[in-house]
């Protein structure tokens, strides 16, 4: 047999009501809205201090260190970082371009198409240490961890060309995606006579035997 329930009267009635739009009020402030609930994790590296982006690439110029340290990486295409690079005698400026297509005339250095560029410019003449630190790398979205890359670089010193590397390096995983670690160690122990510009590719797969 099935009993009706009795109806609500008088005030009875009305604090029910009060008590149940009460709870829908306070349940609403605990339940994420649909926005907040489908929002995902910034997956993009920040800009490095001053850096200045463009339609094609994005620049930063910093000041090395005589005891070595990290370089931010510009952001660009979803990538940025850091890189550790080895002491620097003398303290000189260096600009960093990023980019992730080839808009200026780079050589092809791998096989394949590069995924991305680092340019660089140095003014005047360092020579660079023989210890990289471990740690940073060059990170983004885009970049798959446990997948091998290649960094290849090459240097102009006034007409000559010098390469640099190539090395490999296993990503790892990080904050903002996959992680190329070591690509400081292309110039440990390397010596710029005078001003110098250069650029280093970054290739899917490991197409040497040599580590970064």
């Amino acid at each position: 047999m099935v009993f009706l329930r009795p109806r609500l009267s008088g005030s009875l009635a009305i604090a029910a009501v009060l008590a149940f739009s009460a709870c829908a009020q306070h349940g609403s402030a605990l339940l994420p809205t649909s926005a907040q609930a489908i929002a995902l994790p910034n997956l993009t590296p920040p800009d490095c201090k001053k850096q200045y982006t463009a339609k094609k690439y994005a620049s930063a110029t910093v000041k090395l260190s005589t005891k070595g340290s990290s370089l931010c990486v510009p952001a660009f295409g979803g990538f940025g970082g850091t890189i550790e690079y080895p002491a620097a005698n003398p303290s000189v400026d260096l600009t960093l371009i990023s980019s992730v297509k080839n808009y200026d005339g780079q050589p092809k250095l791998g096989t394949g198409k590069a995924i991305f560029y680092l340019q660089f410019e140095i003014p005047e003449a360092t020579s660079f240490g023989s210890s990289v630190k471990a740690g940073g790398g060059l990170t983004g979205s885009k970049i798959v961890s446990g997948q091998a890359y290649t960094a290849y670089g090459q240097a102009t010193i006034g007409s000559q060309k010098i390469s640099l590397g190539p090395c490999f390096a296993t990503a790892t995983s990080g904050k903002y995606g996959g992680v190329i670690g070591g690509l400081g160690t292309l110039i440990e122990n390397r010596e710029v006579p005078t001003s110098a510009t250069g650029v280093i590719e970054i290739y899917s797969g490991q197409q040497t035997s040599f580590a970064c």
